[in-house]
């Protein structure tokens, strides 16, 4: 005959299934004490709330004591492995009288990755700083053995521009992408395409030489291309599939790894894009490649963009995604709005490298550059900012621009717009502190005299 857990630790198991709120072990322990110990549902429920007062800790107390076992997760020594943290924790939460749903418990290993990094350290001058050189994969755009995150709006062309990339590189046909050269070899590809079924996936690999057809609807990968997870065979940034990648990645040191799109791969997890605690997906992934210097690149959705916004600034949902990442790429419709048959992209980059723009348009065979983008982009802001002033200002603007070479006064245009002087002095001003015009004070015969005329840096077009 089996003897029976003692009254007390029986007890102790009913309270704590009441403070986790599982009714299920609460009753299952009730049922296993009364069955073996004489006690009325009186004194019973007495002892209860006895031991519960007696022994419990406030909610803050338990959630600290909760907080340093996730910490230990963070520390040199810790054997728990990152796929097992979760059922790890979920047993720590249920001993603390804590209901935390997955969810919870997976931004509390966020929370606590971020206070294992501490302080920012403060460089001061009498230490011996180290700074080495950044190391690229392709120079100036994709940082090696590091993450890398590719934003744009849905059709601008994001995953092409990646795939075109890598199926330029693998087959050696150049040496550069878009004019920033490949450096090395190209490594071995591993791509967690959530975004997309396999039947988008493999025409677009085929496409750039990454895959070929072998019969009707049947595909066979090429090199690079080691491993490919579509929407058909989903994978997630959960535990199963971070267990999964970080298998794949051991293996292949070295290698890229392309995720699209983040917001697919993390769908699974419950997080928002507004919440702070939409990188941390990311910061898992991070953890589980970061020792076979993978090189990262993950695609994201961008916001609602407009020339000059940034690279950082164009993510979709919370800033804390492109700051837990060394390279931010972004690529938006140049001039879209205006004219919708512009198909000319903007390609900029910001992060830890020196910053780099430019002016790309794809076509069948791929994307090629279509000039240097601070000139364009220049002009193209002179553009909309002479578009978009008032009626008086441009009225202005055309009669400067009308008597070029001849510089302007304002008495010149009082005479031609029949205004008053005063107005046309302040017209011109306000040209002036726009950018759009220069003035320079000379005295004459008759005194000072202000003249104006068209800005050197304005390129005029009729």
């Amino acid at each position: 005959m089996t003897t029976p857990k003692p009254y007390d630790e029986l007890l102790s198991e009913i309270a704590l299934a009441r403070e986790a709120g599982d009714k299920n072990d609460e009753l299952a322990w009730k049922a296993e004490l009364q069955s073996n110990y004489i006690v009325s549902e009186k004194q019973l429920e007495k002892e209860l709330k006895r031991l519960i007062k007696s022994h419990a800790k406030t909610i803050t107390e338990r959630l600290t004591s909760f907080d340093d076992e996730v910490d230990n997760f963070f520390k040199g020594d810790c054997e728990i492995q990152p796929k097992d943290r979760i059922v790890y924790l979920r047993d720590k939460a249920k001993n603390l009288g804590l209901n935390l749903r997955d969810t919870e418990i997976r931004a509390k290993i966020w929370e606590a990755r971020k206070r294992s990094k501490g302080l920012v350290t403060m460089l001061v001058p009498d230490m011996e700083i180290d700074a080495p050189q950044e190391i690229w994969l392709v120079e100036d755009l994709i940082m090696k053995s590091d993450t890398n995150l590719l934003i744009a709006s849905p059709k601008v062309g994001k995953t092409t521009l990646i795939i075109d990339l890598i199926g330029k590189w693998s087959r050696g046909v150049e040496d550069s992408y878009l004019g920033k050269k490949f450096i090395g070899k190209c490594p071995s590809v591993f791509i967690v395409g959530t975004d997309m079924p396999r039947s988008r996936w493999l025409p677009l690999l085929n496409r750039f030489g990454l895959a070929e057809r072998i019969a009707k609807d049947k595909w066979k990968l090429l090199n690079p291309i080691l491993g490919l997870f579509t929407q058909n065979e989903s994978l997630h940034l959960d535990d199963s599939g971070l267990s999964r990648i970080g298998e794949l990645v051991s293996k292949n040191e070295g290698c890229l790894l392309l995720i699209d799109s983040y917001s697919k791969v993390v769908a699974p997890l419950g997080v928002k894009e507004a919440d702070a605690s939409f990188a941390g997906p990311i910061g898992d992934l991070q953890e589980v490649v970061a020792p076979f210097g993978v090189t990262t690149i993950v695609i994201h959705h961008s916001g609602k963009q407009s020339l000059g916004s940034g690279a950082v600034m164009a993510s979709r949902g919370s800033t804390a995604l492109p700051a837990a990442v060394s390279q931010v790429i972004n690529l938006k419709w140049f001039n879209r709005d205006e004219n919708r048959h512009d198909k000319r992209i903007l390609l900029e980059t910001e992060g830890r490298g020196i910053s780099f723009e430019a002016i790309i348009l794809q076509s069948q065979y791929g994307f090629e550059s279509e000039g240097n983008a601070t000139d364009v982009i220049e002009k193209q802001k002179e553009k909309e900012k002479i578009a978009g002033l008032q009626d008086s200002q441009a009225e202005v603007f055309e009669e400067v621009k009308d008597m070029t070479p001849q510089e302007a006064t304002s008495g010149d245009i009082k005479n031609a717009l029949k205004i008053g002087n005063r107005s046309a002095l302040r017209s011109l001003r306000a040209l002036e502190r726009k950018g759009l015009l220069i003035s320079e004070t000379r005295r004459t015969d008759n005194g000072r005299c202000v003249v104006f005329k068209i800005s050197p840096t304005i390129v005029l077009t009729d």
